[in-house]
């Protein structure tokens, strides 16, 4: 899973192993992928942390390998033309998941670096931010675009929301790695975007011959649906659930209701 953030701190006892470095930075050119913020690595911990190890946190996808891949300032911002230029590198590196918590789908240029990436089978998860607004656009094929949720499984107020989102996915309350080697609760559509990437990396290890088509269909169709029944604004096809979705691409039967 190739995680366009930061960077992110290769010292944390929870990421140890596992990340894929050097991985690439698309500011400088060059391998320095630490963490100059701090929100890279809360994001690759929700994907990758180590787990089952009686230390920290545990993730979704903690069989998963961590490409890190640096596309912000030292601020934290970046540029959307960072970001493409990080994710045309992810993809031509045999990255199979990328995430991008940053509110670019309406970028065309990271629509493109996305187009490739599809192009060679790979899926793009992106954040649909945190401003509470209306966004007006429409789904991205190469994109899920993907809303928050809270416990209560209802869209959380800062969530953007609109045609554009795929999925929704937790977004409050996300326990997780911080950069120094602590543990730290997080929210945002940044945390509910790598939940739902690496909820297709569990997919795609269940049954690698799936095609991205075919890893997003089992993603939508075996989410949680909210709110109005079939297809919204706020949840788009629904809340992911990965034990349903890694059920059906092993094609093990569900329960009956």
């Amino acid at each position: 899973v190739a995680v366009l953030d930061t960077g992110v701190d290769a010292s944390h006892p929870d990421l140890q192993g596992q990340l894929l470095l050097p991985g690439w930075n698309a500011n400088n050119l060059n391998e320095d992928t630490a963490d100059v913020h701090g929100h890279g690595t809360m994001v690759t911990g929700v994907v990758a942390a180590l787990s089952n190890n009686n230390t920290g946190v545990t993730s979704i996808a903690w069989n998963a390998r961590i490409l890190p891949v640096r596309v912000s300032l030292q601020s934290g911002s970046a540029y959307a033309s960072r970001i493409a230029r990080g994710l045309n590198w992810a993809a031509d590196n045999g990255a199979d998941v990328a995430n991008i918590s940053y509110a670019v789908t309406s970028s065309s240029t990271v629509q493109n670096a996305a187009n490739n990436m599809r192009s060679k089978g790979g899926i793009v998860c992106i954040s649909a931010g945190n401003d509470g607004d209306e966004l007006s656009m429409s789904p991205h094929p190469a994109i899920i675009t993907v809303s928050a949720t809270n416990s209560n499984d209802a869209l959380v107020g800062w969530s953007n929301y609109g045609p554009v989102i795929d999925l929704a996915a937790p977004g409050t309350g996300i326990y997780t790695t911080t950069r120094g080697g602590g543990y730290t609760s997080v929210s945002g559509t940044s945390f509910s975007s790598p939940v739902t990437a690496a909820t297709a990396a569990l997919i795609m290890a269940a049954d690698p011959t799936l095609s991205p088509a075919e890893v997003e269909t089992i993603l939508m169709e075996n989410s949680a649906d909210l709110g109005s029944p079939g297809q919204d604004i706020y949840f788009g096809h629904g809340r992911v659930d990965a034990a349903a979705a890694v059920a059906a691409a092993l094609g093990v039967p569900g329960e009956d209701p």
